[in-house]
């Protein structure tokens, strides 16, 4: 469900393979797109143009918004208003007091049904096929989680995110945060990032060293500007279709490191 960027051309080597980026089912693809649409719809509340604030407003109104439905179901609330101020979706029907909304997307004309459970802080769709997917939310702040579940596959965002595989290199002493694992079929992907006191030369060091003593053909890459050093470390084994990628670079706190990896059985 997460698309990866490419590798950048790496000097004095071939770049590895791109992480594969794991496929979506209809359902998934509806949750992100709802997800899309309520943060256009927050982006929008953000605006300073007076017109456009009337027009939210409006549209607002249409969807049958209230105080008393944000308070007792939130999440329906928000996608209800969300839905109607997108200009490629429509209601067909909605029910406030069973928290489901039937929507047809107007440029494929597929229909979906959404159903929020405020208890649960979940969300299900349903597409024409009748496949579910799943949307449950925990944890607050920092401690956030979110878990997406469809019939290809899984995506987990947070704490929860499933443990990050022995091959792939730990750096000593961090502490990884923003979490995101993916599950499709015989796919498995994903990142996680961490801040260390350390160089970014070390950090290349480290993993560069790392997965080429785990049989990894590695290339790198890095440059400065304005006193801050980044690059990238690319590991690849295609004996056993396995793909780390390492990106750093250096601010006022210390280097900041994302790592992706991605494996295929």
């Amino acid at each position: 469900m997460s698309t990866t960027p490419p590798n950048p051309p790496t000097p004095g080597g071939t770049a590895p393979a791109p992480v594969p980026a794991p496929q979506t089912s209809s359902g998934v693809k509806v949750l992100l797109w709802v997800l899309g649409i309520i943060l256009g719809l927050i982006l929008l509340a953000l605006g300073s143009c007076a017109a456009v604030l009337f027009y939210a407003r409006h549209k607002i109104t249409q969807a049958g918004f209230s105080s008393e439905l944000m308070k007792k179901n939130p999440g329906y609330a928000a996608a209800k208003m969300a839905v109607t101020m997108n200009p490629d979706a429509e209601i067909i029907s909605s029910d406030d007091s069973a928290g489901t909304i039937v929507v047809r997307n107007k440029k494929t004309g597929k229909v979906v049904t959404m159903k929020f459970d405020p208890q649960k802080k979940a969300m299900a769709i349903t597409d024409e096929n009748g496949n579910t997917s799943t949307m449950t939310t925990s944890g607050e702040g920092s401690n956030a989680n979110l878990e997406i579940k469809g019939p290809d596959g899984t995506v987990k965002i947070g704490n929860t995110s499933d443990k990050t595989p022995d091959w792939v290199p730990s750096y000593p002493g961090s502490s990884p945060k923003s979490t995101f694992s993916s599950t499709n079929g015989g796919e498995q992907t994903g990142s996680y990032a961490f801040i260390t006191a350390d160089g970014a030369d070390k950090v290349m060091s480290f993993y560069g060293d790392t997965l080429k003593a785990s049989g990894f053909t590695v290339s790198n890459m890095s440059g400065s500007s304005n006193g801050k050093v980044g690059g990238m470390v690319s590991g690849e084994d295609k004996a056993t279709k396995r793909t780390v990628v390492v990106s750093f670079g250096t601010e006022a706190d210390g280097t900041h490191v994302n790592v992706t990896f991605a494996v295929k059985q």
